[in-house]
């Protein structure tokens, strides 16, 4: 007459995601006016721009980057990732002018505080040649891009860095709403 002890199982359950960080190049204050909040802007290359001519995905501001220079790069700032083993970047994008074969752009992560960045995936507008770490994009179009399973098991502090390869500054990507998770 003594009730048995059944063990209740958990259910099937999947990764929980962490948001680490998320840039909209709005400033934090809900003012709508435009900033990097902590990124980093090398020069002529790229900027936080202003909604004119339908280049923001969401709110106010993205960032452009144009051209194939030095300065061609936005680059985040740094978050731990000491916890994790897994990163994912989320984003949208849209690549104007972007019609040459050798015309592309490149997400890169730093796993050792932002002292090397290696390649983690690129987007181009021709397939030719195409490896699994490679996507087609359309032109004057926002796009979602995703990147994920990038393996942050032995690192303490990650950024990420977005760079132009386009043949002249008419040649631009414009970039919004970056959502960093972790896992």
């Amino acid at each position: 007459d003594s009730p048995t002890d059944v063990p209740t199982l958990a259910p099937n359950t999947q990764p929980v995601w962490e948001t680490i960080g998320f840039n909209g190049f709005e400033k934090e204050d809900g003012s709508g006016e435009c900033d990097l909040n902590d990124w980093v802007d090398p020069g002529a290359d790229a900027k936080v721009i202003e909604n004119r001519w339908n280049n923001v995905h969401s709110g106010n501001c993205a960032v452009r980057i144009q051209d194939d220079s030095r300065t061609s790069m936005v680059t985040s700032d740094l978050f731990n990732v000491t916890d994790y083993d897994t990163l994912k970047v989320i984003f949208w994008y849209k690549p104007k002018r972007m019609t040459e074969s050798t015309e592309e752009f490149h997400l890169y992560v730093s796993r050792d505080g932002g002292s090397s960045y290696a390649l983690e995936h690129t987007w181009t507008d021709s397939q030719t040649g195409a490896t699994s770490n490679t996507s087609e994009f359309t032109n004057n179009i926002y796009q979602e891009g995703i990147v994920d399973d990038i393996d942050v098991t032995n690192a303490t502090e990650v950024s990420i860095r977005f760079v132009c390869n386009g043949d002249t500054n008419s040649d631009r990507v414009f970039i919004d709403d970056v959502a960093m998770e972790a896992m």
